[in-house]
């Protein structure tokens, strides 16, 4: 079997009602669609994280990765990530869009590894015994204090153990009080047994993290995620030292060489790649190492992503040690559900994992015209 073609196909779709949280507001959904087709009639399917100019990591997998894979074996994908990885490594290119671009790559891989065995991905990572993962409810976004709550109250009533909430609003929004009013009024709305976890997208310093951690500790929270900037490392320190609440962060992160610093420094205790920028099912797969080895939790990101990178993300799950939960999307995203079978939907705080060879689930290419750009 020899890689015969490599592709991509760009999306975009854009909300009615933009998304408000720690950032901004988020108004457009795009992701760069990765095929690769092998000379036996496999095709697999992977996905480059966009958050802007999806023709980026395009060009990228054009004109720098593909080449390297034409007339290569996919079964020798470690190696062909290594040899990706190392074509601009000597000139500091270890993160960034690079890195993205290569995501998308070798989750197709992956998902030709898988089809070939027969196999979902998840059992040719290895497996680790689920066949169902345990998961969140993501997200609950900015609103009036009780409509936040009645939110994450009729997620509870859908089963839901476990509810992330967004919170690091802006002076203009309210700022960190009304935070920690909104998060008060969630704990009382959900009541004592279910998980609530904050994320703030990086929209604090960390003497205003540590500032309403410590109001909230009371509230038994779950993780303050990316409290601070990716780049303060030494915020993310501070923060852990200067209250009680698990941190954790990683989907901004890049590669096991990012988390190794985050993780020398003791800055975070649960950590969160997205397959679709940690450098797809094997970025995800050496980090995980790295998170067992120091003991720590592992809780795979998905967001704003397309629904590629969300099924690859729950193959994560299904595969990685250390395991703590994985992000349920169920806020507006109008590229999650890109497949001709509905994306699965969680039961009683568990989701179970596609079992169909490779990803699972199919493109449906009427769904893909739709949202498809040039």
């Amino acid at each position: 079997m020899k890689i015969k073609s490599v592709k991509c196909r760009m999306l975009a779709a854009t909300l009615d009602t933009p998304i408000q949280f720690g950032i901004g507001a988020f108004p457009t959904f795009s992701a760069t669609l990765v095929e690769v087709a092998t000379d036996d009639g496999l095709v697999g399917i992977g996905e480059c994280i966009v958050r802007r100019a999806p023709q980026a990591t395009r060009a990228i997998v054009d004109h720098m990765l593909g080449p390297v894979l034409i007339g290569r074996d996919p079964h020798d994908v470690e190696g062909l990530w290594d040899e990706m990885f190392q074509q601009l490594r000597g000139w500091g290119h270890y993160r960034g869009f690079v890195f993205e671009a290569l995501s998308g790559v070798d989750t197709a891989l992956w998902d030709i590894l898988g089809k070939a065995a027969g196999l979902p991905v998840y059992k040719v990572l290895g497996g680790a015994g689920r066949p169902r993962v345990p998961c969140y409810a993501s997200s609950v976004y900015f609103a009036e204090v009780k409509e936040m709550a009645t939110q994450a109250a009729d997620q509870a009533r859908r089963g839901h153990t476990a509810i992330k909430v967004k919170i690091g609003r802006s002076p203009q929004l309210g700022g960190r009080r009304m935070d920690v009013a909104s998060v008060k009024a969630i704990r009382e709305a959900v009541g004592p047994r279910v998980d609530i976890m904050l994320d703030v997208n990086s929209a604090y310093d960390a003497a205003t993290a540590i500032a309403v951690c410590r109001q909230l500790e009371p509230l038994d929270i779950t993780w303050i995620e990316e409290p601070v900037p990716p780049d303060d490392l030494d915020g993310y320190q501070r923060v852990r030292a200067g209250q009680s609440i698990p941190v954790a962060a990683g989907e901004s992160e890049f590669g096991v060489f990012g988390f190794r610093e985050l993780i020398r420094r003791g800055a975070i205790d649960v950590v969160q790649p997205d397959v679709a920028r940690v450098g797809g099912f094997t970025g995800a797969r050496r980090v995980g190492a790295l998170v067992h080895a120091h003991n720590l939790r592992y809780a795979p990101h998905t967001g704003f992503s397309a629904g590629v990178s969300h099924l690859a993300s729950l193959h994560v799950a299904a595969s990685v040690p250390n395991l703590m939960t994985y992000e349920y999307f169920f806020a507006p995203n109008p590229l999650r559900d890109l497949f001709t079978e509905p994306f699965p939907e969680p039961k009683e705080g568990f989701i179970d994992v596609p079992h169909g060879p490779g990803l699972g689930l199919e493109l449906d290419e009427r769904v893909l015209k739709k949202f498809e750009i040039t």
